[in-house]
């Protein structure tokens, strides 16, 4: 348990506070060691969280001297691209005089990055020219902007890339509200319970624990990335103020993070050569052209001129819609096609201004698991999913569209 005073963890073996159990055994109880004192005393702590933050700082600053500047940390290994992914002998996926593309996959990501090790998606189509766009700001360290449509899937192929190759990846959600101290951290209340040795009544000594307020500085989403070495995500990046994504352009240039109001041990962040910056968002900082994306705000062009590598997402070819309809809902090829010439209708009106609302893939893997649902009516599942979200006279297009497409 923590002393509320300065933060140090309690030795259960004779009471004494300390940063690190490892350090006051090896100065006071020679004769035990810290495999010994995590069998006799499993829940007990071993560093307090200052001495944990500490050690992450240290073990960073340790890799980014092994490896140098924006170099990759020992525990990765080269791997061709194309076995990586499984785009088998996809010459799109080999360079551009037909070679293999050798790439870093990390392995072994420590306790504090499992909860962001991604889940590979086996059944996830790729497209091979936009992951090696974000492979090469990866493999060279460049920020990557992705912007386009909803349901085009910018995080989700930052999300599987990151999966594929073993990086954590910490996803951050930017609104209007979103504030500097949301993402570099702040001072924060809590309640710990100390452990303190008092007299009874008959004037033995016991332990009590008693609760007690403490102040201290939490690290944000974006400092602990950059401590461990992980893909940070700034998600919806148009969504947040200008003044607030400002604070991500010593970041994006590859420098160290300032929190000028953190204690000295975190004001100055030091970024991990495992770390890597990527954002998402509808449009590109210019403002939203189509009406479709309430909330979005017109961006610093400065910020934006930070991202080496920007690129709009698109909706994908018809053949791999099909396949991603298939794979993601269990439908059969020609019924995934009819889905795909159904959202094509759609999209081609919303180009020459005749509805005002497009189609995404999610929409369409939704209307298909309805359909199915409801016995093969795929207008039922277009219905449900996409058209009864429409104005009235969009609507009726639309259906019109399904219509024509399934009879």
């Amino acid at each position: 348990m923590a002393d509320a005073a300065d933060g140090k963890i309690i030795c259960q073996i004779d009471g004494a506070r300390t940063h690190s159990i490892q350090v006051h055994l090896r100065d006071n109880h020679p004769d035990w060691t810290i495999e010994r004192y995590q069998k006799e005393y499993p829940d007990a702590p071993i560093l307090s969280e200052k001495a944990t933050q500490a050690l992450a700082q240290s073990r960073a600053a340790k890799a980014q001297s092994a490896a140098g500047a924006g170099g990759i940390v020992t525990n990765a290994k080269k791997h061709y691209l194309h076995e990586v992914f499984g785009f088998g002998d996809a010459r799109a996926a080999r360079s551009s005089i037909g070679n293999p593309i050798e790439i870093q996959v990390i392995l072994d990501a420590d306790d504090e990055a499992q909860p962001y090790v991604q889940q590979v998606d086996p059944d996830y189509v790729f497209n091979i020219d936009l992951v090696k766009k974000v492979i090469i700001g990866f493999e060279i360290n460049k920020p990557v902007y992705l912007w386009g449509f909803h349901g085009t899937g910018k995080t989700t192929v930052l999300e599987q890339v990151c999966a594929r190759t073993g990086r954590p990846f910490s996803r951050v959600q930017h609104t209007i509200n979103t504030e500097e101290a949301h993402i570099l951290g702040q001072y924060v209340v809590r309640t710990k319970f100390v452990e303190e040795e008092v007299l009874n009544p008959t004037g033995e000594k016991v332990k009590i624990v008693k609760p007690q307020t403490v102040t201290e500085f939490q690290l944000g989403p974006l400092p602990m990335a950059m401590l461990h070495g992980w893909v940070y995500c700034a998600d919806e990046y148009d969504f947040a103020m200008p003044s607030v994504t400002a604070v991500y352009q010593p970041v994006l240039e590859g420098k160290p993070l300032v929190i000028k109001d953190a204690p000295p041990e975190f004001r100055v962040i030091k970024p991990h050569p495992d770390f890597r910056f990527c954002a998402t968002g509808n449009t590109n900082g210019v403002g939203d052209e189509t009406g479709l994306y309430q909330g979005t705000l017109i961006q610093n062009a400065a910020n934006y001129s930070r991202f080496p590598i920007v690129e709009e997402v698109e909706y994908m070819e018809a053949a791999t819609e099909e396949l991603i309809l298939v794979s993601k809902t269990g439908i059969d090829k020609p019924t995934a096609g009819k889905i795909v010439k159904f959202a094509k209708s759609v999209r081609d009106a919303f180009k020459e201004g005749k509805i005002s609302m497009t189609v995404s893939p999610r929409e369409l893997i939704n209307s298909a698991d309805l359909g199915m649902y409801f016995g093969g009516d795929w207008k039922q599942g277009l219905k449900l999913s996409f058209a009864n979200r429409l104005s009235r006279v969009d609507k009726k297009t639309v259906e019109e569209f399904a219509q024509r497409v399934f009879g």
